[in-house]
């Protein structure tokens, strides 16, 4: 049985295999899958629902993989606003989209406002999820990647 492209299930396939992509550097089919899911799902959850910016998250993260910098950092700008004003700031989702947002600000070359908000990344994580917690860990080994690179 075909469920059809706006079928929850149908996009949340389409979003693991794009993430899937994301973490083998196929940067440019993870985006063209994550575009298609957060056209999508803007359409039927809308533009703010969890689903949807995880989505624009992903997508701008396989954007930046691609070297386009400015961009992806314009769009995790946004899509940070939006979770923490539907999510809360504390939220792993949330927590996750700043972690990308300093990465994308890190590959942009903006080494201080990337370390600012890994830093507060690290500080919300450890707060939520607790100082041992592989995500809190994970922030904190970006964190010292980004004053490395500083040096």
């Amino acid at each position: 049985k075909t469920l059809g492209e706006d079928h929850p299930h149908t996009l949340r396939s389409l979003g693991n295999i794009a993430f899937k992509l994301n973490h083998q550097e196929r940067y440019s089919q993870a985006e063209v899958l994550f575009r298609n899911c957060w056209e999508v799902r803007k359409k039927t959850l809308g533009e703010d629902h969890p689903d949807t910016l995880k989505a624009l998250n992903g997508m701008a993260v396989a954007v930046d993989g691609q070297g386009n910098h400015d961009k992806a950092v314009e769009l995790l700008q946004g899509c940070w606003e939006d979770m923490k004003k539907k999510l809360g700031e504390e939220h792993p989702h949330s927590l996750e989209c700043l972690y990308d947002l300093a990465n994308a600000l890190k590959n942009q070359g903006n080494h201080s406002k990337a370390e600012k908000l890994q830093r507060d990344c690290c500080e919300l994580s450890e707060k939520t999820l607790g100082i041992n917690h592989l995500q809190t860990l994970k922030y904190k080994k970006n964190l010292d990647s980004i004053i490395t690179n500083m040096k």
